[in-house]
């Protein structure tokens, strides 16, 4: 028959696998009678239910503020800490809101893992535990196996859609009250295609993206070929470190606080896919404080608990309004006179200035500072992911940490760090900016 008969048989069997198939990720079509949270499509639209009422989810990832998110207009957060899951529904449901249970395991390409019999036991009795205790919480919303984890075409990927199959299989049986995702990282074919292909019973897909996010409706109706079930965008954000702009020893350059709101409000209302009729809602990424390439980048909150300009861009677009933010606003900052893309490279111990540039018209008479140097971490991510601690503060560098201005003395060490700004207004608002440098020896 040739190459191109064989190539043209392998093209039609992909395809009859996935047409097959397209009923695995196809929720509950029917009334959802009896049951607490479904997923119904309805005259081409697919809906999420609760408690017999449409839910479109509006939150964020994280476990704490809580009680924030419900006044800003949120609905929804997403936790993947199982040891927190206690006191987060119990304060979810406190302040109506759901929970997104996370069940994390270990990616597809760990063959290894997977085919150690005692390990999945074991992963297999803990989460069957988790959803014994939490199946009939009134906070519940959704399960969700595994984030971000590889799909694999690999030939030794058996033992990881046996496990994976395995779990799923369990929640729907234990409690089929409740649909169940997986997150994927954008719109990959690949992963999309094998959980049409091996995976069969996915409620909905989960999407994480950033910067890409500018690209999802482009992407979701150009793969509606290979997949045309509901969705909800589980982690977004303007964009994510890995996809920043660095410097020329490849620190991520970071936005100001201010910067990031107005880059949030743009990306919910021109590129969020709220028309789509698959969409089933949104979580931003970082509803809490959080460490990632440094501890502002994601952070909606302080460490301290003060909110930045985020939140307040967040609550227009829950609730659908445009109010006169509190925020403390700002410009950039600076070191030395030069920013970021500067490539600031200094010698151990030499002297040098930073300041804080407001915008026009900002009053600063009330305004409080905190600048802080800290060593940075970017280098190692991948490595340490799911247990990020913020760097301890490089002591005795700053001449006054309080000012708008300072003067300060560069590390010892040779390496990569930052210089933190974070400033306060007495509305209970805070802003961010950071420089990164480099001291050579």
């Amino acid at each position: 028959m040739g190459k191109f008969g064989n190539f043209a048989i392998g093209v039609l069997l992909i395809l009859l696998l996935l047409s097959c198939n397209n009923t695995s990720i196809e929720p509950n079509n029917g009334t959802g009678t009896g049951k607490k949270v479904f997923i119904k499509r309805e005259n081409g639209h697919y809906k999420l239910y609760k408690n017999g009422k449409p839910f479109m989810a509006k939150g964020g990832a994280g476990f704490t503020y809580i009680a924030e998110l419900a006044a800003c207009g949120g609905n929804t957060i997403s936790c993947w800490d199982t040891s927190k899951l206690a006191i987060t529904l119990q304060e979810a449901q406190r302040y109506n809101v759901s929970v997104m249970i996370g069940l994390d395991i270990p990616s597809g390409e760990n063959a290894g893992y997977y085919k150690d019999e005692k390990k999945i036991t074991q992963l297999y009795n803990t989460y069957r535990a988790i959803v014994m205790r939490y199946k009939n919480h009134p906070a519940l919303l959704t399960w969700s196996i595994g984030n971000e984890i590889i799909m694999p075409f690999t030939s030794n990927s058996a033992p990881f859609y046996k496990t994976f199959n395995k779990l799923l299989s369990m929640i729907h049986i234990i409690d089929p009250d409740h649909p169940v995702s997986t997150s994927i990282i954008n719109m990959q074919k690949g992963s999309i295609i094998n959980i049409q292909w091996k995976i069969r019973d996915l409620d909905f897909i989960s999407i994480n993206t950033y910067n890409e996010l500018k690209d999802i409706k482009r992407k979701t109706t150009k793969l509606r070929w290979v997949w045309d079930g509901p969705y909800m965008v589980t982690e977004w954000s303007p964009n994510g470190a890995w996809e920043a702009e660095t410097t020329i020893w490849q620190a991520p350059i970071e936005n100001t606080s201010t910067k990031k709101a107005e880059q949030f409000l743009d990306y919910y209302k021109k590129y969020m896919p709220v028309d789509d009729t698959r969409f089933l809602g949104s979580l931003v990424f970082y509803w809490g404080s959080r460490q990632e390439y440094t501890h502002t980048w994601f952070s909606v909150f302080n460490e301290d608990g003060t909110p930045t300009e985020v939140k307040e861009v967040l609550n227009d677009c829950w609730k659908d309004t445009t109010t006169n933010h509190q925020s403390v606003k700002v410009k950039y900052m600076l070191m030395d006179s030069m920013g970021a893309r500067d490539n600031i490279i200094v010698s151990p111990g030499s002297p040098h200035t930073a300041s804080l540039i407001l915008t026009d018209g900002q009053k600063s008479d009330s305004l409080k500072y905190h600048w802080e140097i800290l060593k940075e971490d970017w280098q190692y991510w991948g490595r340490t992911w799911n247990n990020f601690k913020k760097p301890l503060v490089e002591k005795g560098l700053l001449t006054n940490s309080t000012q708008q201005n300072t003067g300060f003395k560069a590390p010892l060490k040779e390496g990569p760090y930052r210089i933190y700004i974070t400033v306060f207004n007495n509305k209970g608002y805070c802003a961010t900016a950071n420089t990164p440098f480099y001291v050579v020896k």
